[in-house]
This record gives C-alpha cells, structure tokens and sequence, in this order.
C-alpha cells in the first residue's frame, strides 16, 4: 500500500453552512505514531529546518522557479465540466503567481500595522516544457477514469494510472497537482515536504482550480492552490490545530497566535481567545480559512520558511530539467508575461503590454491578439512585426478600459499553433482613478455626431489605409449587442448609418474588420 502523508483541507463548496474541519493535525498524529518512515523524515526536516546556517541560505533573494505538472482526472459521465479548460489550469499558474509574488491587487487592503510583515516569496511556477524523458510537454496530463464515485482522501486511485488516476512526475523535480473530484466538499490537501511517497504533490476539487471559469463562489478566486502549495512548502496553519488551547501556533513568529480557523470574511480587527487585543489575529493570510478574496499575503518568516523547503528538502527542484526549453521544430508562440496592467492602474482607460516569446523554429508575424477586461466586450489588434525563433519581444496593445475596483485583464493568441496551453494569459488589477473615462486615445475611427439624437443616425469616419469587409457591432452599457450588419471599406469611407432605434444612454461601437480592430464609445441623448 502506498504512504499516503497529507495536510487536509476540508472547505464547503456547496453548502458554506456546512463547514468542514480540517483534520491535519489528527492525521499527523496519526501518521507519526503508525509510519516510522513518515516520523524519521519528518523529525529529519525539523532538525535541519533549527539550522540557524541553513536558515541563512534559505533567506536570500533567490528566485525559485518550479516546474509544475497538472494532472487533470475526469470521469467519463462528466467529461464537458471537470475535465477543465487550458485557460483555467494557466489561470491557476496565473494567481499562483500574483500571490507568491505580492501581485495581488487585494494586497492593499492588508491592514495598516501588518504591510511591514508582506514580504514577496520571489517563487514563481511555470507548467513543465520537457517530460521525465527529456520530451517537450504542456504540463499538463489528462487522464479519462471509470472510477465512478468521487475520490476520497485516502484514495490512493488517484496516484496511480493503472487503477484510474495518474502517476506523479519525480517530485524531486517537479511539483505534481492532480485536480479531480473529491468528496464530501474537500476542495484540497497537500503532502509535507521530506516525505516518501507516490503521491508527493498537492490535490485540488476541480470546483475550486483556477480564477473564476467553472469554479464555485467564494472559492473562486484560485486561493485553495496557494493555500495548499503553502502546505507542500511546509507551512501550517495559521491557528496551529491545537483546538483552540493557544498551546501551540504555527512555527512562525510573526503570525499572531490564533484560536482557530476563519471562515468568510471578518472584520478587522478580529480578536479570539489567543489573542484578545487590536489588531488581533490575521485572519486575512494565505494559510487561514477565509473566503478566496479576504486572502491577501504570506509573512517575513512564512516566506522564510518556505525558502528553507526550497533550499533543503526540496532542493533537487533547482535542478530540474522541467523548464528546459525544448527543441520544437513547429509553430509555438507563446505569452510568457503581462507587463500592464498588474496590480493597480492609475486610470479608468491604459494600454495593455504582453511579452511574447517564439518557442518554434521559424521567424513569426501577423499574430493575433484578442483581450478583454473582466468579461467585457473584447479587441483584437493584429501585430504585424516580426519575432525570431527562440526571441521574446514586448507587444504595445490598443488601449481599453475597465471599471472603478478589482479587474480582470485576460489576454489570448488566437494563431493556431502547435501549444494552445501557452497562448493565455490573465492579470488581476485594481483601478483606483476615474479620470480618462473615454477610452479613444489610439482609435482610428470617429462617430459624429456624438452625442446623437434619439433619431439615430450616426456617421462613422474609417481612417484606415486598406480595403477590408468589416462587422459593425453596437452594445449597450449592459453589454447586450443591439445592432450588428457587415460592410465593405475602402480606404477613407465614411459610412452612415440610420433608424437605429437606441435609447438614452451609452453604447459602444465595435469594428471588426479582416485587418484593422477598434472600438468607439458614443453616447445617445434625448431630443
């Protein structure tokens, strides 16, 4: 039988009154008292972990970087919702990202008196380019099982691909995630570092991984894989699972002691009995119980921790050929980061900035972009320069605007290449201006008049240097599509367009043209 050595985290996805105890420390116990292997290797990493030398070392500014596969489980019976999307899994790297690397845009509401205790991690996770066998790879594994009932904790089908699951990549070199179906409401647990086991590696409910796409309100932000990788990268939690006795914490000097778990969001401050005084305890980090959006940051000494894993137990992943970067001898662009926005914009209105890198063997161009804020209403820009085989260049794209608060900035080649996996991107952000509402800085188009009447007609200027046949969209404030026709442009037309019919209010006017893209706002008023 294999050992099975888990941190659990047992989280209500479909009832939130029905609230799940995590049972880590029983389990520990447990597993401390029956496997004298488990016990050797997990005193063995706390004594190194006492090393005032290797703390040192685990300390610096390194910057890790590990390669990650996902193991995606589906039954067969359910194949269209848990056998999850490219995007979602690459969103999931996305926010793992932000949080590891203080890019949260909710880490501004990390109370006062605690900012000076966020630190960034400065390790960032990558899915896998190159297999156990030195193969190129997406990272990612999908796997159609038989097993027709949820997997449970204990269920070791999930590490084995003969008995319906997947095998784990070498976890000396690679950080193995299965995602699947787990039962009674588990959204996820996570293997100590040090231990000696198939299944070294984190599980997460397929109903809480990645931002947004398919996941399950308030778990929905990504948050149970920080949590959870935290775990992998020995962390405990915060309250120290001592039921509440205030005897023991959670190894970390920074973290104020804490009673037990928080569900939802409190309010702060929030004393308990371990702490009875402001600012009480700090419901709000990565390794509490709150709901995905109340969880905002690690500590100076959480991350130090973490690096100690790095830099001891989990050593060998510095080593890893997971992210060499293969030879492809086909078309592969990638987006390897955004640049604008993260975190915070300044106005309403920016201009986005992607990296992008040609992983094939060919010189590229003509690539296709089509973004979006937070579901609204997408653009395209085709970018006509040129990018070398194994170059990576910065890619200025057409301006867009989002709305006052937490946004979502997603970003998509639409060429058609060998690795769709890699052709996401996503990027959380506030904004915490209103000026520059008007989103038309860089547009090669003009409405006039604007405002129009309620009688509705509207002449659009098309300053455009190419002939092209174009869609012409119109979208309400709501984002209902009120109006949409096709035209053929020639260079410099002007065409009207009457009896539309609008309403008061603001609409937007997309074009959609075989070369050129745009958007225009205009506003519709009364007689």
């Amino acid at each position: 039988m294999k050992k099975l050595i888990l941190l659990l985290c047992l989280f209500p996805i479909l009832s939130l009154a029905q609230i799940h105890r995590c049972v880590t420390d029983s389990l520990h116990r447990y597993k401390l008292d029956t496997d004298l292997n488990y016990k050797a290797n997990f005193l063995q990493t706390e004594k190194s972990f006492q090393l005032q030398n290797l703390l040192k070392s685990a300390t610096n500014d390194t910057v890790y970087t590990i390669p990650v596969v996902v193991h995606v489980i589906y039954h067969t019976d359910n194949i269209a919702v848990e056998n999850i999307s490219d995007e979602q899994i690459q969103s999931q790297l996305d926010v793992l990202n932000e949080d590891y690397n203080t890019n949260n845009e909710n880490i501004i509401d990390v109370p006062a008196i605690w900012q000076p205790l966020v630190r960034n991690s400065k390790i960032k996770f990558v899915l896998a380019n190159t297999d156990t066998n030195g193969n190129y790879t997406t990272g990612i594994t999908r796997t159609a099982t038989k097993i027709t009932n949820a997997f449970s904790i204990f269920d070791n089908r999930i590490y084995s691909k003969v008995d319906g699951g997947e095998d784990a990549w070498n976890s000396n070199f690679y950080l193995n995630i299965w995602v699947c179906e787990l039962e009674n409401n588990i959204l996820g647990f996570a293997a100590f570092p040090g231990t000696i086991s198939n299944s070294d590696g984190v599980v997460i409910n397929y109903k809480a991984f990645g931002r947004f796409k398919n996941t399950n309100a308030p778990y929905n932000y990504g948050r149970t894989a920080t949590h959870e990788v935290g775990h992998w990268l020995n962390l405990l939690h915060i309250w120290g699972d001592d039921n509440g006795a205030c005897s023991n914490d959670d190894a970390i000097s920074d973290t104020p002691k804490q009673a037990n778990s928080n569900t939802r969001c409190p309010s702060f401050p929030k004393t308990d009995a371990c702490t009875d005084t402001a600012p009480g305890i700090m419901y709000m980090n990565y390794m509490d119980y709150t709901d995905d959006h109340c969880m905002m940051f690690f500590t100076n000494r959480q991350v130090e921790r973490m690096k100690l894993a790095l830099a001891t137990v989990r050593h060998s992943l510095v080593a890893s050929n997971g992210l060499a970067s293969p030879n492809i001898n086909q078309t592969d662009i990638s987006i390897d980061s955004i640049e604008n926005p993260v975190k915070y914009s300044a106005n309403r209105c920016f201009q986005p900035k992607v990296k992008i890198r040609n992983n094939g063997n060919t010189t590229q161009s003509n690539i296709v972009f089509n973004y979006a804020v937070s579901a609204g209403i997408s653009k395209n820009l085709i970018w006509k320069d040129s990018i070398l085989s194994g170059e990576t260049k910065w890619v200025d794209l057409d301006e867009i605007g989002g709305d006052l608060g937490s946004n979502l900035f997603e970003v998509r080649i639409k060429n058609t290449d060998y690795n769709q996996v890699n052709n996401y991107k996503s990027a959380s952000f506030r904004i915490n201006n209103t000026s520059n509402f008007n989103c038309d800085v860089l547009s090669s188009i003009s409405i006039y008049p604007n405002p129009i009447t309620t009688n509705n007609s509207l002449t659009i200027d098309a300053k455009y240097s190419e002939s092209q046949k174009a869609t012409i969209k119109i979208f309400s404030n709501d984002g209902r599509m009120v109006y949409s026709n096709e035209f053929k442009f020639n260079p410099q037309d002007k065409l009207q367009i009457s009896n539309l019919n609008l309403s008061a209010g603001i609409y937007q006017l997309e074009f959609n043209g075989e070369i050129n893209h745009d958007v225009k706002k205009f506003v519709v008023v009364n007689k």
